[in-house]
């Protein structure tokens, strides 16, 4: 059984904190979990993979997915950057960064030992969500900060084409010896 599979309500609740506990420190604004749906329209959307090669007998990857409207992506980038009119590369840049965030994060509660993707981002227009639970075994939580409702997913098994991966460093590499 893999890691990405096993997402009981314990770890939910835990993806809940890693979500409001972001959020919050970002934006130096309280985030609270909700049920609310996210807005339909425009969204700025990252994706990350975890791949968890501990059992080189299987190839076990999720995806972290991290949605955020539009407007509040503004406030996010306008607060991150520092500048007052950010611009659509400045809404991607910072909602990357948030997935990031995150994306290590989750990659901690769920496996120490996997290897976590550089985000992939971008703005969605006019985006419709479902309102139920979804049914290929994906999990998520929504907080609102803001008046804003945001979402942390995670996918097991999606597909991770299209996403890259940092460089593979050896501990030697990274540990100069004298």
């Amino acid at each position: 059984m893999s890691a990405f599979t096993e997402l009981d309500d314990e770890v939910r609740e835990e993806l809940g904190v890693i979500l409001t506990d972001v959020f919050s420190s970002v934006l130096k604004e309280e985030a609270i979990i909700t049920n609310n749906q996210l807005p339909v329209g425009p969204m700025t959307v990252s994706r990350l993979a975890i791949h968890d090669f501990s059992d080189e007998t299987a190839e076990e990857y999720a995806v972290i997915e991290v949605r955020v409207g539009v407007s509040l992506a503004r406030v996010m980038a306008a607060r991150m950057m520092s500048i007052s009119s950010p611009g659509p590369n400045d809404l991607i840049d910072s909602i990357a960064e948030i997935s990031n965030i995150a994306g290590g994060n989750v990659k901690t509660l769920l496996c120490h030992h996997a290897r976590l993707s550089l985000p992939s981002a971008e703005i969605v227009d006019d985006e419709q969500f479902a309102a139920a639970e979804p049914t290929d075994g994906s999990t998520y939580v929504r907080a609102i900060v803001l008046g804003h409702v945001v979402q942390l997913a995670i996918h097991p098994q999606a597909p991770v084409a299209g996403l890259l991966w940092p460089p593979e460093n050896s501990d030697a590499t990274l540990e100069p010896t004298s």
